[in-house]
């Protein structure tokens, strides 16, 4: 009860509800005394879709908003929890195509489950949305956003398509070799994000499904490629990787996987020939 008894859940397909998991949760919140709410989210968040949740529960006296998920339900219920107490468009707040309205805040309490190895958004401040119509991957992004609480469980993986598993799995890769590269870097991310990936490249060649081992240091590494490009930025990959998602309907995981490969040769055949000094 620490943050009240109304939760609003915000998950994403099926996979979360359709395990054991959620007949867990359900049980205990129930047995707590504790109301629940529960919103899905198809696909990628878009603005329309945000300002749609935050109004149909702007009077439901939400106490905290619960993210469990990919990184779009993660993303999705954090720009909810920011808005909940305001009621105003998110529009009015997003990057480079909003109103350029400061954010006051404060949000409400936002708790953090990812389902899958991928994004790091339990770490970081920003809500990344879409539009489609005007092809366009910004984010609303505010420190009061950052997430009270992150539960990183590596056994809600097992419950995650392989497929989405292994693209989700090679942003988070991408993002540590990008945040590793980036001349932002400083040591302490150095350190982190080599340790992600060495754990990262433990779980990823490890093939077994049931092996949480494996698991185990695929969700390190995700958490800590949040950690790192919330202080240092992206790369190459990322700045292709959003028009492409937004254009046309490519996984965000898909879409670096693929691309990871080309543009770091790319990259290295750049620094050689501008920079050879580069510690990159």
């Amino acid at each position: 009860h620490h943050y009240g008894r109304h939760v609003l859940i915000v998950t994403g397909g099926r996979s979360f509800t359709d395990s054991r998991h959620w007949q867990q949760l359900q049980t205990q919140l129930q047995d707590r005394g504790i109301d629940w709410s529960l919103i899905r989210i198809p696909g990628e968040p878009s603005p329309e879709w945000i300002d749609q949740a935050v109004s149909e529960y702007r009077q439901a006296a939400i106490d905290v908003v619960v993210g469990i998920g990919g990184g779009s339900p993660l993303d999705a219920a954090k720009a909810i929890a920011g808005l909940l107490p305001t009621g105003n468009s998110v529009l009015d707040h997003l990057e480079g195509v909003g109103r350029g309205v400061t954010y006051r805040g404060p949000s409400l309490p936002y708790i953090a489950v990812p389902t899958t190895a991928g994004t790091g958004s339990e770490m970081t401040k920003n809500a990344v949305l879409s539009c489609n119509q005007q092809g366009f991957k910004k984010s609303f992004r505010d420190e009061q956003l950052t997430a009270q609480l992150a539960i990183i469980d590596p056994e809600l993986l097992q419950s995650c398509p392989r497929p989405q598993l292994i693209a989700n799995a090679m942003d988070a890769f991408t993002q540590l070799l990008e945040s590793y590269t980036s001349p932002r870097s400083n040591p302490i991310t150095d350190a982190l994000n080599l340790s992600g990936i060495e754990y990262f490249l433990r779980g990823f060649s490890n093939r077994q499904e049931a092996d949480l081992a494996g698991l185990d240091y695929l969700a390190y590494g995700s958490m800590v490629s949040g950690v790192c490009l919330a202080q240092t930025g992206l790369g190459a990959v990322h700045g292709l990787a959003s028009p492409l998602g937004a254009h046309f309907p490519i996984p965000h995981g898909v879409a670096c996987g693929t691309m990871l490969a080309a543009v770091t040769e790319t990259n290295i055949q750049a620094l050689q020939r501008r920079q050879p000094t580069a510690p990159a």
